[in-house]
């Protein structure tokens, strides 16, 4: 496959699924962001994955020494490392936002924090989608297709979604100063849990009750996630009416 290709393959598959889930959110401010500011934070986003990758290999061979230690079961170990991949990679999205839009001026509504948690979301989401293409056209054209449909309907809505549980948090606290932790780490940990649940199903995807089943539940999911965003930044919106 020519270099052209490759490059075609990887912008059409890999980076504009992301993009078109980011207008979509977007388009839920009633006060836009700066497209400046929306375009730091999405490529403060992709820029997040290299320590992500790296946190996740040092805490994978972490959990290795642990198991070899304490001995502790195959399961337990798939468990630790799912949601310490999950909290890993929800902090590195906080992480984008909070180097990039926290301190600007224009971030001054609570559903602000909700709107560049998802950029950042859609940026992190946009590098992993080129990796992920990249690797899978090794094998065919076709399977590109499938892991990328795949990814616009499941992967992408899930770190959307997660990201927006984040924000939520963000937002919610925005007057509380008293509660901002409560609120905020309560947000961190049913986001980890969420992102965690639905690599467990996919990873696990079994046959045994019906065809798919693992992928069928992480799939519902990603769409009880993906509604709680939009009730979330209907909720967002009436604090800014207030």
């Amino acid at each position: 496959m020519s270099l052209t290709m490759l490059l075609l393959y990887i912008i059409l598959f890999g980076f504009i699924p992301p993009v078109l889930w980011l207008v979509f959110w977007v388009k839920e401010d009633p006060h836009p962001e700066p497209r400046k500011e929306i375009l730091a934070v999405f490529f403060a986003g992709m820029a997040i994955v290299a320590l992500a990758v790296f946190l996740e290999n040092y805490f994978f061979k972490s959990n290795q020494l642990s198991r070899e230690a304490f001995g502790y079961s195959p399961a337990i170990f798939q468990i630790v490392n799912l949601l310490g991949f999950a909290f890993i990679e929800e902090i590195c999205k906080m992480l984008a936002v909070i180097f990039t839009a926290l301190r600007s001026k224009y971030f001054d509504e609570p559903i602000d924090a909700m709107i560049y948690m998802v950029t950042a979301a859609m940026g992190f989401a946009a590098l992993e989608n080129i990796l992920f293409i990249a690797d899978s056209l090794q094998y065919s054209v076709n399977q590109t297709i499938l892991v990328s449909a795949f990814r616009f309907i499941n992967a992408i809505l899930l770190h959307a979604s997660t990201a927006i549980l984040i924000g939520a948090g963000f937002a919610f606290s925005y007057f509380h100063h008293e509660r901002r932790w409560k609120e905020l780490g309560g947000a961190i940990v049913f986001s980890t849990l969420l992102h965690a649940s639905y690599n467990f199903f996919i990873i696990n995807n079994t046959d045994n009750i019906g065809e798919n089943f693992g992928q069928i539940i992480a799939t519902g999911l990603v769409l009880l996630g993906a509604v709680a965003g939009l009730f979330l930044f209907e909720r967002a919106r009436r604090i800014i009416n207030i």
